[in-house]
């Protein structure tokens, strides 16, 4: 939160120290679940028979190459 601050009558805006890592902290929550749905949908890729993975145009490799990142790396 800002805070005014008074200097020969008039009125500054301190900025908030903590905004930035308030900032961050909103992120958090969805960047967990864009990780948890990655890491979900690389597991559903491997379970793909070699049909399926045809069907998307997807490489048996490819898939296994994806399946292999970690999750937090898109």
């Amino acid at each position: 939160m800002n805070s005014l601050v008074h200097i020969a009558g008039r009125a500054l805006v301190r900025p908030d120290p903590l905004a930035g890592l308030r900032r961050l902290a909103r992120g958090v929550p969805s960047t967990l679940a864009l990780w948890a749905a990655r890491a979900r949908q690389r597991r559903e890729l491997l379970e793909l028979d070699d049909r399926l993975l045809r069907d998307i145009d997807v490489s048996r490799a490819d898939a296994e190459r994806e399946a292999r990142k970690p999750f937090w790396r898109a």
